[in-house]
């Protein structure tokens, strides 16, 4: 079972930075998931986005419902969430709770049965998979459906110059801090290839009937599906802003609690990689990057 022991327990400050280094997903990803909802007769009426984290993801489906909730087990991460807001597309306020996963289907205020749509943005792979079907299964309506997605590691686009050194940099600081990573992690350095899905859980009949599951891949390992650019464009990102991301990566972080001593110097890993790629961008150098994405969908069934 797969569990984090680094978000949930993050100060305030660091659930802040956490807001700030994280970048919202591309509007075509929450498209695609509508799109999906809708053609198979998903209604718009209550989303919850599970593992919300600051509530960037659900700030971003809120519009196109009637109302929204998130939660997360992170006490300041929900902090953050309610303090950035949000609203439903009647003008409802998003409503954020402190709350696991494991444990959604018994908070107040979520009706049981009549959830439209639950996205998990992230960071399914912390969860108890078993728990989480189990508790989706009690709060969709029939042909409601379950949203997970995850980003990979962030690649250099291809015909970016030095594409080649910058990718070797961060393979090298990936190498550095591997130790630090958990199951997870793996999981989702993975693209989900090895998370638990609902019909290898014992339930029987599955509530969640394979034969309805899709799965979508876009630019797997850094090779772009189409040819031209990552799923919902690349971004010019400079090296500060980049090393800020990086700094919100759980194993990053796990390192850094292992060598307090180092944390801010030339021998911090983060700011070594950074060194690397001034070294190879110049100063103030950009990089055109972005991450493969996978997205998996699934329908609740008719029955109970």
């Amino acid at each position: 079972m797969a569990s984090d022991p680094t978000f949930r327990n993050y100060k305030h400050a660091q659930a802040q930075q956490y807001a700030s280094a994280r970048g919202a997903y591309p509007p075509v990803l929450y498209e695609h998931i509508f799109a999906e909802h809708a053609a198979s007769g998903g209604a718009f009426g209550f989303v919850l986005d599970v593992g919300c984290g600051p509530g960037t993801a659900t700030r971003d489906l809120a519009p196109a419902f009637e109302h929204a909730m998130g939660v997360d087990g992170g006490e300041a991460m929900i902090d953050v969430a309610r303090t950035r807001g949000g609203e439903t597309r009647v003008g409802e306020k998003i409503r954020y709770e402190v709350c696991e996963a494991e444990r959604m289907a018994g908070l107040p205020g979520v009706p049981l049965g009549a959830v439209d749509l639950i996205t998990v943005a992230t960071a399914a792979h912390w969860f108890d998979m078993a728990s989480f079907w189990a508790q989706a299964a009690q709060l969709l309506r029939p042909h409601g459906t379950v949203a997970i997605w995850t980003k990979g590691v962030y690649y250099p686009h291809p015909a970016m110059p030095y594409a080649p050194k910058v990718k070797a940099i961060n393979e090298a600081l990936g190498r550095v801090i591997e130790p630090y990573a958990q199951p997870g992690n793996r999981i989702a350095d993975a693209m989900y290839d090895d998370l638990e899905l609902p019909w290898a859980v014992g339930a029987s009949p599955p509530a969640f009937p394979e034969d309805q599951f899709r799965r979508f891949d876009w630019d797997r390992g850094g090779v772009l599906s189409d040819g031209e650019d990552f799923f919902g464009g690349s971004r010019e990102c400079p090296v500060e802003v980049f090393v800020q991301a990086l700094g919100s990566v759980s194993a990053v972080t796990r390192w850094r609690e292992a060598h307090p001593s180092l944390v801010g110097t030339e021998r911090d890993c983060v700011v070594e990689a950074a060194r690397q790629l001034r070294h190879v961008l110049g100063e103030k150098g950009t990089m055109r990057i972005e991450g493969p994405t996978a997205l998996l969908m699934f329908k609740r069934g008719p029955g109970e």
